[in-house]
């Protein structure tokens, strides 16, 4: 089974391979989907697979490949990593159908997105800090051609800013990485990549502070937490659909993947002397970004404001270190990443129906597209948490956890749900409700609008049927995320 993992991992690589040699458009499409469809089947299979009530990393390969320098081809996942695995080719399969009559450039838009879809997948299975760089480095190169090639006006400028941002982090999470790799050298008189060795070290206080310092600047970063979130409005308003799906629902949810599997484990007592700082920052982000979200006009503008909200819902439970917070954030990771997924799609529709995000320019669109307008209700309502919905669960358990020890940070994160619930009924209301600024020439040009096709529906289904699963019957999916809490906690 451990060599399933590897097949999930670089079978996108190599269909990108297979895709720029050959060179034919309907052959991009048709592989695409179908090689997405499969390695979706495989983490699947992973998933169903794994023995929660065994300690320890799962589905483990490890082959010696830099021995000299202690480097190793080394896989592994825990119960968070399982579930974000699935998530993540869920929408990779979602985004691909949803692409599916793309015209500009095909088979380069293809194959940059399933080069991203191997780099994602490593960084949640990595289990060697080199082979984990390689992988989040990967990342960075896709995911710019597809926002400076099939952005919109701006793309360029929102390509160059994602960029630096993302790039300036990982320059720190290297000098993090380096910085322990070589205290494990003076420590123990061997040189090591390997993060489950490093695991077991304990680093003294001093090394630990400085160590959390810059493995945090790079996750937070991606996260993106505040103040150094400015570069994800721009990225999102410019990227295409599928663009801003993974953005939001996979790449987002590597920052937090970092915190929990790297910082809480390797620096605990860092993890403690640093909660007050991340607890500000979490708490800005989730009431700042919230207010933003609600002055916004800007269809995606807004989706992004409130995916920074709720990734600081995700960093306060992770840093509340408490066992029920910890489950309830890596539990939100997930039900974000679908949420959001679901919104980008509903704002891409809107695009190609209209041509424009300004919700100055749209209202009333119920009327005429009625399919979509129920498609977008239940995306949102998953966004804000509704019960019965996946985010409901996270939300709550976050609260729950974080109350326990620190209630008052807990009374001000509730705060921002609420906005949270606010800035999205005031899109839906602008956008398919409100009829007043419908004019005749609107009416007469909306009345010939399609609602969704096929290639729309699906990923809305695929996307929201897991939301709901997970919401009215999440059980199974705590259990396993409570794998990973109990192999950061100890038990």
């Amino acid at each position: 089974m451990e060599h399933v993992l590897s097949l999930v991992i670089f079978l996108p690589l190599i269909t990108a391979a297979v895709v720029a040699v050959v060179r034919n458009e309907v052959f991009a499409k048709f592989a695409s989907v179908a090689v997405s469809g499969i390695v979706f089947l495989l983490s699947l299979v992973l998933f169903l697979s794994f023995d929660f009530s065994r300690e320890g990393f799962q589905f483990v390969t490890k082959l010696s490949w830099i021995p000299s320098l202690g480097i190793s081809y080394h896989l592994g996942l825990d119960g968070m990593a399982v579930s974000l695995l699935v998530m993540t080719t869920l929408l990779f399969l979602a985004a691909f159908i949803w692409s599916w009559k793309i015209e500009d450039r095909p088979v380069l838009y293809t194959a940059l997105f399933l080069l991203l879809e191997t780099a994602c997948l490593g960084v949640f299975s990595a289990l060697d800090f080199f082979l984990f760089y390689i992988f989040w480095e990967g990342m960075l190169i896709p995911m710019y051609f597809i926002i400076g090639f099939w952005g919109h006006d701006r793309k360029v400028y929102a390509a160059n800013k994602f960029f630096i941002y993302t790039f300036f982090g990982s320059l720190f999470l290297l000098l993090g990485l380096a910085s322990v790799i070589v205290y494990g050298y003076f420590a123990t008189g061997q040189i090591t990549f390997d993060y489950i060795e490093h695991a077991k070290m304990g680093y003294p206080l001093w090394i630990q502070l400085a160590a959390f310092l810059l493995f945090g600047i790079g996750f937070a970063v991606k996260i993106p937490m505040f103040p150094v979130h400015t570069w994800l409005p721009d990225a999102h308003v410019e990227a295409p659909t599928a663009g801003s799906v993974i953005l939001a629902g996979v790449l987002l949810k590597m920052g937090t993947f970092g915190f929990v599997r790297y910082s809480l484990p390797l620096f605990p007592d860092a993890s403690k002397y640093y909660i007050p700082l991340i607890f500000t920052l979490s708490v800005i982000a989730i009431i700042y970004a919230a207010m933003m979200a609600i002055a916004q006009t800007h269809i995606k503008r807004l989706i992004a404001y409130s995916s920074i909200s709720h990734m600081g819902i995700v960093t306060l439970g992770t840093f509340a270190l408490d066992k029920d917070a910890l489950n309830g954030a890596v539990y939100m990771m997930i039900a974000h990443g679908l949420s959001s997924g679901a919104l980008f799609f509903a704002a891409g529709f809107i695009y190609d129906r209209i041509h424009s995000y300004n919700m100055d320019d749209l209202g009333g669109l119920a009327r005429y597209l009625p399919n979509f307008a129920v498609l977008f209700m239940i995306s949102g309502l998953a966004g804000i948490g509704l019960p019965g919905l996946a985010g409901f669960i996270a939300e709550f358990l976050v609260l729950l956890g974080t109350f326990k020890a620190h209630p008052v940070w807990a009374v001000i994160a509730g705060t921002g749900m609420i906005l949270g619930a606010a800035y999205f009924l005031y899109m839906y209301k602008r956008v398919m409700l409100e009829e007043e600024t419908i004019t005749d020439h609107r009416r007469e040009k909306w009345s010939q609008l399609r609602d969704v096709e096929a290639h729309h529906f699906i990923p809305f289904a695929l996307i929201l049927f897991v939301a709901f699963v997970m919401g009215l019957y999440p059980a199974p999916f705590v259990r396993i995320v409570d794998h990973t809490v109990k192999l950061v906690f100890g038990g």
